[in-house]
């Protein structure tokens, strides 16, 4: 028995067209753990940031499949369950230039951009909600270096999971592309980052001593109280 049965009621996931009873209230990839399922592959970071556990699910009220990460997605009465294969597109061996990059820069790598056909495939499996189509679109249109940086923007959130490549029906790798010119954009366009500045000088100032001090000697109950409270909601916010 697992250290999820005791404490939380049962409901029914199909995982590739199996179904198994699984603790409510946790992520997919805690419920692949619990049926005994080994995961070797499509698993990482667990934060939700690697992008290796793509999954497609579906409840029993939708008709529609949705995506998502299967670390960040929580288990629902009757969800049906089917990972992704990882992400097997190549990477471009793209160095950094030693001039400016625009457009071209970009398209000497991965030239298959321009042939986007606007479908929006792209876009709506991306488990992040980025705007895929309209980075590549920006890309296509871009001149200089400044529009370069508009689609890296478009890409921050990007963790690579390859869903938009798999989709695309005319071979395009929209995360790489969006990848490189985030590496161009921060090599050769880069910002200061104000906010991680000033936060780093409320650390110092001892802004957060006493709420650190206070998590540091709380029991679990208390954690757990913290977490969801609105001092922490407000925390993640800032």
């Amino acid at each position: 028995m697992s250290q999820f049965d005791a404490q939380s009621a049962l409901i029914r996931i199909e995982v590739d067209g199996d179904a198994h009873p699984v603790p409510e209230g946790i992520t997919v990839i805690q419920a692949m753990w619990n049926i005994g399922r080994p995961m070797l592959h499509g698993v990482g970071c667990l934060g939700g940031v690697c992008g290796a556990c793509p999954i497609t699910y579906r409840l029993p009220d939708q008709l529609a499949s949705k995506t998502g990460l299967a670390c960040q997605t929580a288990v629902r009465e009757g969800m049906a369950i089917t990972f992704i294969p990882s992400d097997v597109s190549k990477k471009a061996i793209a160095p950094l230039p030693k001039e400016s990059p625009t457009q071209k820069t970009l398209f000497q790598y991965y030239p298959e951009t321009r042939r986007c056909t606007a479908c929006r495939a792209c876009t709506s499996v991306c488990p992040q909600e980025i705007d895929v189509m309209g980075g590549v679109r920006a890309a296509i249109n871009a001149s200089s270096l400044g529009d370069l940086s508009t689609v890296a923007e478009k890409f921050t959130a990007c963790v690579m999971c390859g869903l938009c490549a798999a989709v695309c029906e005319v071979q395009i790798k929209p995360h790489r592309a969006g990848m490189y010119a985030r590496r161009l954009t921060g090599a050769f366009y880069p910002k200061e980052a104000t906010r991680l500045l000033d936060r780093i000088e409320e650390v110092r100032s001892g802004k957060y001593a006493s709420a650190w001090n206070r998590l540091l000697s709380a029991d679990d109950e208390a954690l757990s109280d913290y977490c969801r409270s609105e001092e922490a909601l407000q925390g993640l916010a800032g």
